[in-house]
């Protein structure tokens, strides 16, 4: 696309920040007076034509004023609009409203929440559990040669399978080798145990290798393939939306909000970068969000990358405002989790 300079950025800007607040095609005349633009109307009128050929504005009738492009509102989320800081007051009722004690309730709080300010679909995906840190390791005795190794990590306890040893081992000993074994892997994520770094931290108990190397094969197995579960809060606000007043058109975005395996797809590849991600229109992956708008943002605790949240919301949305709240709920729901 064309870099757009001066007036004719000045005046997209006009245009989009009109129809987001209207929903209604912005016209020259129109746009001149509400924002004072000291040019006359057939020059609006000519800049706007001129954005509509450059692919920034298209007019949806003859006669009608003109709307944004998903690459006009592309242009103006990266260099016409600013992130705008949640209020003081706001912030404070939104860390009141997450209360969890657990790690599912505090995404759940947090995507309500996100729906419920932005009138918007929220997304969330829960922890997933590679990025969960090992608290520690429970051996249960179940016989003299046998336990059930019981994991704890930062997110929850998992109850692993029954392992089996070379040889009978006592309750004592079994609670012995439990410390020893939580000792060397505590505090460690789960995706760093890697098959090199279990030997390293646990191969020096090679007296019970059987049972350590059944623990290893629990730890890269059966947890790395349990992805995080996904939340979806405030569909409903979705028919609010002028966009979406026909049902028809509706539909296709609620079912996709219906599908897990699509609202992971929405909530992007897992990036631990911290900048609020922003898909417009046709930049989605999912056709029937073709008319929508994603904006995400990935959550930390102890410093990983732990999920996503995000809003759902019409390509027409407040998206200064959106930004600054995406953001917020994500720091906000980091430092919930680390405190549980």
């Amino acid at each position: 696309m064309v870099e757009l300079e001066g007036r004719r950025r000045q005046i997209l800007r006009v245009v989009i920040d009109d129809y987001i607040m209207t929903a209604e095609p912005v016209g020259s005349e129109a746009a001149r007076q509400r924002h004072g633009l000291d040019i006359s109307s057939a020059t609006v009128r000519n800049e706007m034509a001129a954005l509509e050929e450059l692919g920034y504005l298209q007019q949806p009738h003859h006669s009608a004023g003109r709307v944004p492009t998903d690459h006009g509102y592309r242009v103006y989320v990266d260099s016409l609009v600013t992130e705008e800081r949640v209020p003081p007051t706001e912030r404070l009722r939104i860390r009141r409203t997450l209360t969890a004690t657990e790690f599912d309730q505090a995404v759940e709080q947090a995507a309500r929440a996100l729906a419920v300010i932005t009138e918007c679909a929220s997304v969330a995906t829960t922890p997933q559990l590679p990025q969960q840190v090992v608290r520690h390791l429970h051996l249960i005795p179940l016989g003299p040669r046998h336990a059930i190794a019981v994991i704890v990590t930062d997110a929850e306890v998992v109850e692993g399978k029954t392992v089996e040893f070379e040889q009978p081992i006592t309750a004592t000993e079994c609670d012995r080798l439990s410390q020893e074994i939580s000792r060397r892997i505590a505090g460690r994520p789960l995706i760093d145990l890697t098959d090199g770094e279990l030997a390293t931290v646990i191969g020096q108990a090679a007296h019970h290798q059987r049972v350590l190397d059944q623990i290893g094969r629990l730890l890269r197995e059966r947890f790395r393939r349990l992805p995080g579960r996904v939340r979806t809060e405030g569909q409903a606000n979705i028919l609010k939306q002028p966009e979406f007043q026909d049902a028809r058109r509706a539909q296709p975005v609620l079912s996709a909000l219906e599908q897990a395996e699509a609202v992971t797809a929405l909530l992007g590849d897992g990036s631990a970068s911290r900048e609020v991600r922003v898909r417009i229109g046709s930049e989605n992956v999912l056709d029937e969000l073709r008319d929508c708008t994603v904006v995400t943002a990935t959550y930390h605790v102890a410093g990983r990358a732990a999920g996503a949240i995000g809003v759902v919301g019409p390509t027409r949305m407040r998206y200064g405002r959106v930004i600054g709240l995406v953001r917020f709920l994500a720091e906000s729901l980091g430092d919930t989790l680390e405190q549980l």
